[in-house]
């Protein structure tokens, strides 16, 4: 079979396949492949694509990765509306759910980052020197101070809400500044900010600097199934190309799976850390430090979890109305590939 795509497509092979079979596959002819736009910010999060290609899914099913990284979520929807990609890591903005309403059919098809209990790469941090011992002290200690995240128009803003309601404080408690992940640390250094919303790889960047500690994990604020931050997004071009699509999403599938598998659960970990590493341009204490992502093995997408961000950003005024998520999560090729490969254990 072949394929006649422009996605980051990832091709497939037994469900069974594991990291020890690394380079045990016989790949397709380069001339043979076809290439496949995937677009995402980068980092150690592009670990199943990392790792499904390390592995020859990709060229074993005639297909090509063709890797973009882009700056921001807002460049990366542009792209996949506009086809420029065909599939694409897009965090989770009021933009994503605008572009519905002004007629992009961009399809969240599976999840590409997640938060779930004990599992998150996305953490509350506070300076060192401000550290009171536990999540109430350190919650207390910042009424009145500078709490920095990426963007206020996100998820990790409305995470954020939902750890201040906890402790009895509103978004009035504490001056909420925008900062770019790199520039967090240098920021908490100098002691422009006393926390911060940060990720990985920063987040253990900066704590192994002793400069800071993890106030709260955020994870008691999702479904106990996860919910997606970053979801995996077709383009409409894509979507409607089913036999490119499923097999993208059922090597993706296999390469979560193999994530899963070794940073989780721990098996071959020491090769998922090398290739993980290797791609992201990582050394490989810094994947093996960092606080691991989730990353659903069913590519499972909390449509509720979608409703209640997409109606915090109306009340923010950060969009104008709701859309039906119906209308813009697609989870058939999820579906498909679990029926096929079997559900994770």
């Amino acid at each position: 079979m072949r394929f006649t795509s422009r996605v980051c497509t990832i091709g497939f092979v037994a469900a069974a396949l594991s990291l020890g079979s690394f380079a045990g596959l016989k790949a397709a002819s380069a001339a043979d492949l076809k290439v496949v736009k995937f677009g995402s910010v980068g980092g150690m999060t592009d670990a199943p694509i990392y790792l499904a290609d390390e592995a020859g899914l990709f060229a074993k099913a005639g297909l090509k990765v063709d890797r973009q990284r882009m700056t921001s979520a807002p460049n990366l929807m542009t792209a996949t509306a506009t086809g420029q990609l065909d599939v694409a890591g897009i965090s989770i903005t009021p933009g994503l759910f605008s572009s519905v309403q002004q007629g992009m059919q961009l399809r969240i098809v599976g999840d590409k980052q997640s938060l779930r209990p004990g599992v998150s790469a996305t953490r509350l941090v506070i300076r060192s020197d401000l550290d009171q011992g536990n999540e109430a002290k350190n919650m207390q200690a910042l009424k009145g101070k500078k709490i920095a995240v990426s963007a206020k128009a996100s998820s990790v803003y409305m995470l954020l809400e939902d750890l201040l309601k906890k402790h009895g404080m509103t978004f009035n408690d504490v001056q909420v500044v925008e900062l770019s992940y790199p520039n967090m640390l240098p920021a908490l250094t100098s002691k422009a900010i006393d926390a911060a919303v940060d990720l990985e790889p920063f987040l253990s960047r900066a704590m192994s600097a002793s400069a800071v500690k993890v106030v709260s994990d955020l994870s008691e604020f999702v479904p106990a199934s996860g919910s997606t931050i970053v979801p995996l997004v077709y383009s409409e071009k894509f979507a409607n190309e089913k036999p490119e699509a499923m097999a993208f999403m059922k090597a993706y599938l296999q390469g979560v799976r193999m994530y899963n598998d070794a940073i989780i659960k721990g098996k071959d970990k020491d090769k998922a850390i090398a290739v993980i590493a290797k791609y992201a341009n990582v050394k490989p204490e810094i994947v093996r430090e960092a606080f691991p992502a989730g990353l659903d093995p069913d590519q499972r997408v909390s449509k509720e979890f979608l409703d209640r961000l997409q109606t915090f950003f109306v009340q923010q005024h950060y969009l104008r109305s709701t859309v039906d998520v119906s209308k813009v999560v697609d989870l058939s090729f999820a579906d498909a590939a679990v029926k096929e490969l079997g559900p994770y254990k």
